[in-house]
């Protein structure tokens, strides 16, 4: 396994998923996921050292954690507020689909998926 290749492929999923596709608008999005995925082995924080990766969702990374409610915003405007929570974890399963699907084009059989270590930090492991 080529970790180099899996770091890459979760960089441009982030920016897939979170971004917006203006490099503008998303250049601090660009910035952290240039500064803060890392190999574990070689992370600043060595939180999972045994795991591929380590993103840290401090400068601009969205964490796997966080659910986003603006249900109370959507009723004082008139939407409809069961549509106006999302959850970041979703969007974290969504990338990790993209990348497996990435890897099964160039790495058969190996898959991936990100687990929160906390509130700031996503490991990626493999099945």
């Amino acid at each position: 396994m080529n970790r180099a290749t899996i770091r890459r492929l979760y960089r441009d999923a982030i920016l897939q998923v979170f971004g917006c596709g203006d490099k503008d608008l998303d250049v601090h999005l660009t910035k952290a996921v240039k500064s803060d995925v890392h190999f574990s082995d070689r992370a600043p924080g060595q939180w999972s050292p045994e795991s591929i990766l380590e993103i840290y969702c401090e400068s601009g990374i969205p964490n796997a954690t966080d659910i986003n409610d603006f249900s109370a915003e959507a009723r004082e405007f008139g939407f409809d507020p069961s549509t106006a929570v999302s959850y970041n974890s979703d969007s974290w399963d969504r990338i990790d689909g993209i990348v497996n699907l990435m890897l099964e084009v160039t790495h058969p059989g190996l898959k991936v998926y990100h687990e929160p270590y906390n509130g700031a930090v996503i490991n990626i492991q493999e099945y």
